[in-house]
């Protein structure tokens, strides 16, 4: 469901990042949630995924290759015959890094799509961990001193050394010159027209000096923040024109929230309809009832009309549909 609201908390980021990244990430893992047990007849949870995320890094070996999908002719409630594409997700790299990184790198450099991939998440982890003993002594001895690190403030010193020691034995053999190449990466795969990283590229921002509200935001950071958001509507918007039924939810929430993206009450219609006949043809339960008579109830009969054919013509994508990611 759309996300109204995040809680604030002591180590606040800026506005406009809390309402995209709270709107993808809640949104993704309610999709991921709901996808992810379609074709079994189970839902996986979070809990469940994080699991799977935890698989000994030695499974990397084999875990270059792309996601092999099945796909089913069905026909939806308003009589639109599309393919229905269960699509697996990407198993990740686990720590520790080091090994996983000696498989995938030339993968990547190769052109390997699922290897960038997975390459980029795994350099995220190690992004802003220091690359040596000495770095990471002088930067823990930092944090008590200022109980800040990374822009943030730290109220427990000690809970941040331990984690940071932690994260600087699972980045053991990820050279340290190559960690904040994370995002160069996560592009290459998007650009290659990867779902899963169309997907993830949003939620992997670049090192910056970010500001919390744009009001407060010097002309620079303005003008970088909203290219990152513009690129996240971008991106998603790729995602969607793949098939992607997350994207679709995720632009669903936008439209009907309008922090995102301009409050459009048709858009945001037609994608939860659409995406209720998705579920229906995959013989899931139809979820946004509530959500499409809350909307209808602000609409006009002609508009009604208009977005009854915007979910035709989301549901004639060619691409149409795929369930997870």
């Amino acid at each position: 469901m759309p996300v109204r609201s995040v809680s604030p908390t002591k180590l606040r980021p800026p506005r406009w990042l809390v309402l995209l990244l709270g709107a993808i990430i809640a949104l993704l893992l309610a999709a991921w949630y709901w996808f992810g047990g379609a074709h079994t007849g189970q839902a996986v949870t979070p809990q469940a995924a994080a699991s799977n995320a935890a698989a000994p890094a030695a499974a990397t070996a084999s875990a270059t290759a792309q996601p092999q999908q099945s796909e089913q002719q069905v026909v939806s409630a308003s009589g639109i015959t599309f393919r229905l594409k269960r699509r697996p997700r990407l198993t990740v790299p686990a720590p520790p890094y080091g090994p996983a990184y000696a498989l995938l790198e030339p993968a990547a450099r190769a052109g390997d799509k699922a290897a960038q991939y997975k390459l980029g998440l795994l350099l995220y982890e190690c992004r802003d961990v220091p690359g040596d003993a000495a770095a990471l002594d002088q930067t823990i001895e930092h944090t008590y001193e200022t109980r800040r690190r990374g822009g943030w403030d730290v109220d427990d010193p000690a809970n941040e050394e331990q984690s940071l020691r932690r994260r600087y034995a699972e980045c053991d053999g990820v050279p340290p010159e190559q960690r904040g190449k994370y995002r160069d990466w996560l592009k290459q795969a998007a650009d290659s027209g990867l779902l899963e990283a169309e997907l993830d590229l949003p939620l992997h921002l670049p090192q910056g000096d970010y500001c919390q509200y744009m009001s407060e935001c010097s002309p620079e950071q303005r003008a970088t923040q909203e290219a990152l958001q513009q690129e996240a509507v971008d991106y998603l918007g790729r995602a969607r024109d793949a098939g992607s039924a997350t994207a679709l939810w995720t632009f669903a929430a936008w439209y009907a929230e309008g922090d995102v993206l301009p409050q459009n009450n048709i858009e945001a219609y037609a994608s939860f309809n659409a995406l209720d006949q998705v579920f229906a043809a995959a013989g899931e339960q139809q979820r946004f009832d509530a959500m499409l008579a809350d909307l209808s109830s602000h609409m006009r009969p002609a508009d009604l009309a208009q977005a009854e054919a915007r979910t035709q013509e989301l549901l004639s994508n060619p691409n149409c549909c795929v369930l997870a990611p």
